[in-house]
């Protein structure tokens, strides 16, 4: 690990980012050849990989014994309009309770795809997990979201998602947040709102465009 030799601080690009784990969904009614869907829009996400232990007691004093390994991925998720469809999905997994495939995909680590140019891969941990419910925060003056655990079913697996796997919203929607943006990128989907002085200019005749202009009259009738 490096440090900012001006800061004498942790080095940011050193570091993974939280901001790039985006978590996938399937359902058991989705299509084989279905793409992987993003999980809403996430805020905070976590994942526990927590043992179990007993006790036993001997002659000689207590000595604890591993158990089962209990995980979970912890997903925040706001909803867009878009997800209902996904939203309902999540609900009957809840009310029917059956697993749904999910996926943690760590664009950390994203490389190029060495048998597909122009195409990525990206390592991810794969669980069939049940959802504990779908929770909807209703907090006036907020976005729509839920809070939701899965609880995943014996051990998540590694391995390696290609990009032909994924729905595109993962990639694009998902992580566009944190890409860098040009200046093309910005702007053109608002009109300019004019200010207050334009705004009375322009309704009684005058010229617009800031001080100075012609038209403008100087203080003491000069």
């Amino acid at each position: 690990m490096s440090l900012d030799p001006v800061n004498n601080t942790i080095a940011e690009s050193d570091m993974r980012k939280a901001d790039l784990i985006i978590y996938g969904i399937k359902f058991p009614w989705d299509k084989d050849s279905d793409l992987i869907k993003m999980l809403g829009q996430q805020a905070a996400t976590s994942t526990t990989d927590t043992p179990s232990t007993s006790n036993v007691q001997l002659k000689k004093g207590t000595v604890r014994t591993p158990g089962a390994t209990a995980e979970t991925f912890v997903v925040d998720a706001y909803w867009r309009l878009m997800d209902e469809g996904l939203y309902e999905s999540l609900r009957r997994a809840v009310h029917e309770q059956v697993k749904v495939g999910i996926w943690r995909f760590d664009f950390n680590l994203k490389k190029d795809d060495p048998k597909n140019s122009g195409q990525f891969i990206v390592p991810a941990r794969y669980g069939q997990a049940y959802p504990n419910g779908v929770p909807d925060t209703e907090a006036v003056n907020n976005l729509l979201h839920s809070n939701i655990t899965f609880n995943i079913e014996g051990e998540s697996k590694d391995g390696v998602t290609t990009q032909q796997e994924l729905d595109p919203d993962i990639y694009k929607v998902g992580l566009s947040m944190y890409d860098f943006a040009h200046n093309t990128d910005v702007g053109g989907t608002m009109d300019p709102k004019p200010t207050a002085l334009d705004a009375y200019l322009k309704a009684n005749g005058g010229a617009t465009g800031g001080a100075g202009k012609s038209g403008s009259t100087t203080l003491g009738g000069k």
